[in-house]
C-alpha cells in the first residue's frame, strides 16, 4: 500500500503528517531524504504491515513561492559565482591577467 507523506519544514526538522494513519500520525525527519525511510517505520510499527510492502509518497510544503525548482536554480547560480570567484583568484595569484 502507497502512504502519503505530507512534509512541512519547521525549523531544522521536516515535520510529516501521515494522513492515511489512525488519527494522522505524526513524525519527523532532519532531511527529506530521511522521509520515506521514517514513514516506513512508523507505518510498520503502527500497522503490524511488512516494511517491505510500504511504498511512500512524499509531498513537501517548501513555502510561498519557494519550490524545488527555484532552490536548485539558486544553488546552480551560487556554486557557479563561486567557480567564476575561485578562478579570478588563481589567475591573479599566478601573476596573469583576470579577463
Amino acid at each position: 500500500m502507497t502512504y502519503t507523506a505530507m512534509c512541512e519544514r519547521e525549523g531544522g526538522w521536516w515535520i510529516i503528517t501521515v494522513p492515511d494513519l489512525e488519527s494522522g500520525r505524526v513524525t519527523q525527519a532532519r532531511t527529506l531524504d530521511d522521509v520515506p525511510a521514517t514513514v516506513v517505520d512508523l507505518v510498520a510499527t503502527m500497522t503490524d504491515i511488512d516494511p517491505a510492502l510500504v511504498k511512500v509518497k512524499v509531498e513537501a510544503e517548501t513555502g510561498p513561492g519557494l519550490g524545488f525548482g527555484k532552490i536548485a536554480l539558486v544553488g546552480v547560480g551560487a556554486v557557479g559565482a563561486a567557480a567564476a570567484l575561485a578562478w579570478r583568484l588563481i589567475r591573479a595569484a599566478a601573476g596573469t591577467s583576470v579577463p
